[in-house]
């Protein structure tokens, strides 16, 4: 951007913020638990418009029982749904927390498997968390379907 171009940005902002005080130029906060239900909810549209009809878990319960999603056709799955405002596919730390989260909840008997999507992105992504052996990878989440029922990586 040139200098030119961020002075007339600066301008309008602060033309349109005259008058208004302090306290009216504040982000409202994010109520996170409102955002992750959105998440949740997102995901298991997406899953159900691809033909695997999914329900939101209990969250408030924590464990292998409850999962964020739960889709009885990948009912050998545990789903962990991370929507974010940015992408987080490339974040060490917050990769190493989602895993230890996901590996925890879905027990001994499940994948774990983390789904993300971010702001401006319209493609979910998943993580998909091998327990033999194999490094976790990430997978459009129509690819890892098509893995998941047809033959792929995953049968």
């Amino acid at each position: 951007m040139t200098r030119q171009q961020k002075a007339s940005v600066s301008s309008v902002a602060s033309r349109s913020n005259r008058g208004k005080d302090e306290s009216t130029l504040k982000k409202k906060p994010v109520n996170s638990r409102r955002k992750g239900a959105d998440g949740e909810r997102e995901f298991t549209r997406a899953l159900t418009d691809a033909g695997f009809p999914a329900t939101r878990g209990q969250q408030h319960a924590g464990g292998a029982n409850s999962p964020d999603v739960r889709c009885e056709a990948l009912a050998w799955i545990h789903f962990e749904v991370k929507r974010m405002a940015d992408c987080k596919m490339f974040s060490p730390a917050q990769i190493k927390t989602w895993e230890a989260q996901a590996r925890r909840d879905a027990g001994p008997d499940k994948l774990p498997v983390i789904a993300h999507r971010w702001n401006g992105q319209s493609t979910w992504w998943v993580r998909i968390l091998p327990s033999n052996g194999h490094m976790p990878y990430w997978q459009f989440l129509s690819d890892f379907l098509m893995d998941a029922v047809g033959g792929g990586r995953l049968a």
